[in-house]
């Protein structure tokens, strides 16, 4: 297969809107929950799967602070329209750097991943596995962009 005939799937233009209109509540649902006072107004019951504060249960309805989910669904839903976005004026050789910047951010990732085992015990692994993917979509796009702007640089 050569280059010119591989395309990433992309969503519109206009959908880079929308996604950092979502990535604005999710940070404010990200705020209230680990800096802010977790108000009672997002206590709600839900079902589960699996649930394990006090002891593993599994599918039941149980009682939680939506603010966490709200912050992840949000802030990934944002940024994937914001990351896998056409570009305002798309041009050849983007998907190409598409593909660098996914490998780069990619390493990146495991690199950070690898280090939170070595460097962060207890629970908090799990909160930082939990936001790793949404520090690989910031990784992806920042690397994205540098990319684009050092082939712009070189025109």
């Amino acid at each position: 297969m050569d280059n010119s005939s591989f395309h990433f799937p992309l969503f519109p233009y206009k959908a880079r809107i929308i996604g950092a209109l979502l990535i604005l509540p999710g940070l404010f649902f990200g705020y209230l929950y680990f800096f802010g006072s977790r108000p009672t107004f997002f206590e709600t019951k839900v079902f589960a799967i699996v649930t394990t504060y006090m002891e593993n249960r599994f599918f039941v309805i149980a009682k939680t602070n939506l603010l966490d989910e709200l912050f992840s669904i949000f802030c990934i839903s944002g940024l994937t329209l914001l990351v896998f976005s056409r570009e305002k004026r798309e041009k050849d050789g983007y998907d190409l750097i598409r593909a660098k910047a996914l490998i780069k951010a990619v390493y990146i990732a495991l690199g950070i991943w690898l280090c939170s085992f070595l460097l962060i015990f207890g629970w908090a692994i799990f909160v930082v596995s939990t936001l790793l993917f949404i520090i690989f979509l910031i990784t992806y796009y920042v690397v994205f962009r540098i990319l684009i702007t050092k082939m712009a640089d070189s025109n």
